[in-house]
């Protein structure tokens, strides 16, 4: 795994594969502090990753405020060679 180290914080490439398609996002923040993963959403459409009905939805806080995501299970997350 190869961590960068940009303006302090550590990000990581990021390997999704969803329904049989992957998405590879090369600026993703590593929050070892974090419950979950957050994907944006605009980014993860390119693999038609989205909301479909019977999604549950989270309404989640943090320091910008209050946000709705939507929860979905992936085939894999891969960061260097882990998965």
């Amino acid at each position: 795994m190869n961590i960068r180290i940009q303006e302090g914080l550590p990000y990581v490439t990021v390997a999704l594969t969803y329904r049989g398609k992957q998405l590879t996002l090369e600026h993703v923040l590593l929050d070892a502090g974090s419950a979950g993963t957050l994907f944006a959403a605009d980014k993860v459409l390119a693999i038609d990753l989205w909301l479909e009905p019977h999604d549950v939805v989270h309404r989640i806080r943090g320091v910008g405020g209050t946000e709705f995501v939507f929860a979905k299970r992936i085939d894999t997350l891969a960061v260097g060679e882990l998965q």
